[in-house]
């Protein structure tokens, strides 16, 4: 079987200034969490250098089938913890890139 490519999964997080500072607090730990998920080799946190309130999870997994893995099972449970603490202040979009 053929080396599958690495994959970056990304969250971008757009969060309401009042809540910036909790987020981030939550998010630290969040990141480790993600991290011990089968496949998930790194995960970095970055904020926009033109708008501090767009925070960006970038995480590298070893291949597609790692992340139908998360998004087929703990993704649903991940993504409610946010939702469930930060509600109407945050708003999440998220992208999957494939390596070349």
């Amino acid at each position: 079987m053929a080396h599958e490519k690495q994959v970056l999964y990304e969250v971008i997080a757009d969060i309401s200034p009042d809540a910036r500072g909790e987020y981030l607090a939550w998010l630290t730990p969040h990141v480790a969490q993600m991290l011990t998920f089968d496949g998930f080799l790194s995960g970095e946190i970055f904020i926009n250098a033109e708008d501090e309130c767009e925070i960006t999870s970038v995480y590298r997994l070893r291949d597609m089938a790692a992340m139908d893995a998360y998004l087929a099972g703990p993704a649903k449970e991940m993504r409610t913890d946010g939702v469930n603490r930060f509600g109407g202040k945050l708003v999440a979009r998220r992208r999957i890139l494939i390596a070349r």
